[in-house]
């Protein structure tokens, strides 16, 4: 009796089941923390499939954003206990949690910002480019550029210098990441002097080559593709930045060339430059950073009497280059504040309590839309060893916060629904 009882008990439940549409089960598992959803890839190859979809990835990314728990301050620092940089989790109710990349070496790893969860890792000395899902951990090693040759150098008359730039981007038109490489190559000639016998070296020739790869997560296996993006300024990269801040589908960079100081912006969907002047007064601004979808550049941190405030200008028009200034003032008591992240509508920013060794750090929300400024309260923040660099300054420390981001990198859904199905 027990036997036939079960047995149909799991007959309805299977019939219930079957009976849930399926918008409705992606409806309730888009909800849900990424923990539970990962392990719900194990009820049905369908399930796996479905979780798989780059759309259920966006939606579930969406929700995580808006949901309370979706949400977490992910702190970057290089770890100076060891080779790699570590990330740092904070969530309310477990506290920090820590995740280390390991194969990345601080030393030669150069990291983009953190967009929708996903960041891209260049390795200087091998030039190597992962691609890594923060929430997953899951990483993909990009193919190797075409524009930088296995081995260096090309024959005995002359050597080959390629000094790549990787520089990552979202196009939220089409939901594609893209990874940018701007290659300048310098081709020298080896000439032997004549009195000592020695090799001397001359430029001859300088070029600069451009690359890109779409991370196309649900159409298979990318490649490198060259591009002619307009590049303005011939063959020179002298006073173009490494650091890019992607914002509204636009990878920005700070250019000086010679005394002037401008934006170079490269239109992910155009696959374009385009220069963006500087408003003057904001030439000597000290950081970029994407706030609710605007570039913004932030001006000095006043010290001394005056360190309560700080200048803001936002580019709320990029091709008719409108800038708008906002002022945002301290409380007179307040420590001297850092920029280090942005959220929603506003910044965070980091503050240091006191001269200790470990130095005590705080970190605040400001609200660009009603200039309120409060502090956020992590207390494991005070336990953590900051690098720091002139007056007390973060060095190398980014503090955002991180929604969760289901995106799989690789398009192998069935793959993995074979082994769980």
């Amino acid at each position: 009796m027990r036997s036939s009882s079960s047995s149909s008990s799991r007959e309805s439940v299977n019939n219930n089941r079957q009976q849930i549409p399926e918008d409705v089960i992606l409806d309730i598992l888009s909800r849900l923390p990424a923990k539970s959803v990962v392990r719900f890839r194990r009820v049905s190859r369908a399930w796996c499939s479905s979780i798989h979809d780059p759309f259920f990835a966006s939606l579930h990314h969406a929700r995580s954003i808006t949901r309370d728990k979706g949400n977490a301050l992910l702190l970057s620092y290089p770890d100076p206990s060891s080779s790699s940089t570590s990330f740092s989790f904070f969530e309310r109710k477990q506290g920090f949690r820590n995740l280390q990349i390991s194969h990345v070496d601080q030393q030669y790893a150069c990291l983009s910002e953190i967009i929708r969860g996903i960041l891209c890792i260049h390795d200087r000395r091998s030039h190597r480019v992962d691609i890594c899902n923060i929430t997953t951990q899951e990483t993909i090693t990009l193919p190797r550029s075409t524009n930088i040759p296995i081995r260096q150098g090309a024959g005995v008359d002359f050597d080959i210098v390629y000094e790549p730039r990787y520089s990552f981007g979202f196009n939220s038109s089409t939901g594609d990441y893209k990874v940018l490489n701007i290659c300048s190559i310098t081709g020298y000639k080896l000439q032997v002097n004549p009195i000592n016998g020695l090799f001397t070296r001359e430029v001859s020739r300088k070029t600069v080559e451009f690359e890109i790869f779409t991370i196309r997560c649900d159409r298979g296996a990318g490649s490198w593709r060259k591009i002619e993006p307009g590049y303005p300024y011939d063959q020179e990269l002298y006073g173009l930045t490494s650091e890019s801040v992607c914002a509204d589908g636009v990878i920005h960079w700070r250019h000086r060339l010679l005394d002037q100081e401008i934006l170079l912006a490269f239109d992910l969907q155009q696959e374009k430059f385009q220069i963006i002047q500087v408003p003057k007064e904001a030439l000597r601004f000290q950081l970029m950073k994407q706030v609710k979808g605007c570039l913004v550049l932030m001006g000095h941190v006043t010290s001394g009497y005056n360190r309560n405030k700080i200048d803001l200008w936002i580019l709320e028009d990029r091709r008719d280059q409108v800038w708008m200034k906002e002022t945002v003032l301290f409380p007179s008591y307040s420590p001297c504040l850092w920029p280090v992240g942005s959220f929603k509508t506003g910044l965070i920013l980091l503050a240091q309590h006191g001269c200790a060794n470990p130095a005590a750090w705080a970190a605040y929300y400001c609200d660009l839309e009603t200039k309120n400024i409060c502090m956020i309260h992590v207390p494991e923040l005070k336990s953590v060893k900051l690098p720091r660099g002139e007056v007390g300054k973060p060095f190398d420390v980014v503090l955002t916060v991180h929604a969760e981001n289901l995106l799989s990198l690789t398009s192998n859904a069935y793959e993995h629904a074979g082994k769980t199905g």
